[in-house]
């Protein structure tokens, strides 16, 4: 529905919802609550955004742009990635020293052209804090690594922090219970498909490391 059709807001909640224009853009039209309370949004203004279609609900505490809701894998990595920020801008969080959460496995390969996503839901990297190597959230497959990813393992795709192929195939090999059956055919897809690619001498390495 264009913007010029939507019922019209208060003129307070109509400012705050201005503000944050530059927020979904980066965002891809999403926001969380979180970061509507940093505009002095209410529960209750967010819930007369909602009736009023200026956002629908995609997860919890997550809504986008109706106009700009999707179901494809990058679609579904980018709301993974807004919801994991809970609160953060996501200025804040690219400008940090490290990655809090990054797109890996096989959904960055498959972002980077190069494979199949697996399994129902975006795979993200994180900071291991305890003993488990992989649980989910409700938006996501969270890949527990010991060594948060640097930004130099990490492609911005229009502002998504995506793992490089070779530090995707790495978080593959080293996640317990592993999420390809046979993980050897796989990466012999991936290197096939890579071989145009200026990594790809990077990506067969990484292979050789995950398969040997």
């Amino acid at each position: 529905m264009p913007a010029s059709d939507l019922p019209r807001l208060n003129p307070q909640l109509t400012l705050r919802w201005i503000d944050t224009a530059d927020l979904r853009t980066a965002q891809w039209g999403l926001i969380t609550s979180g970061q509507g309370a940093r505009f002095e949004m209410t529960a209750t203004d967010l819930k007369r955004l909602r009736q009023n279609r200026y956002l629908v609900p995609v997860a919890h505490a997550v809504m986008c742009e109706p106009d700009r809701v999707g179901d494809g894998v990058l679609e579904s990595a980018r709301l993974a990635w807004v919801a994991a920020g809970k609160e953060l801008f996501p200025g804040e969080r690219l400008a940090a020293a490290w990655p809090d959460y990054v797109v890996t496995g096989t959904t960055a390969l498959a972002l980077h052209e190069l494979a199949d996503p697996i399994g129902p839901q975006p795979q993200l990297a994180v900071i291991r804090t305890n003993s488990a190597r992989r649980y989910s959230s409700s938006t996501a497959e969270l890949l527990a690594v010991d060594v948060p990813p640097s930004w130099d393992e990490v492609t911005l795709l229009d502002g998504l922090p995506v793992a490089t192929p070779a530090a995707a195939i790495a978080a593959l090999a080293a996640t317990e219970p592993t999420l390809v059956d046979d993980l050897t055919e796989y990466l012999s897809d991936v290197a096939a498909a890579s071989a145009d690619r200026p990594d790809h001498d990077l990506i067969v390495r990484a292979i050789a490391r995950a398969t040997s």
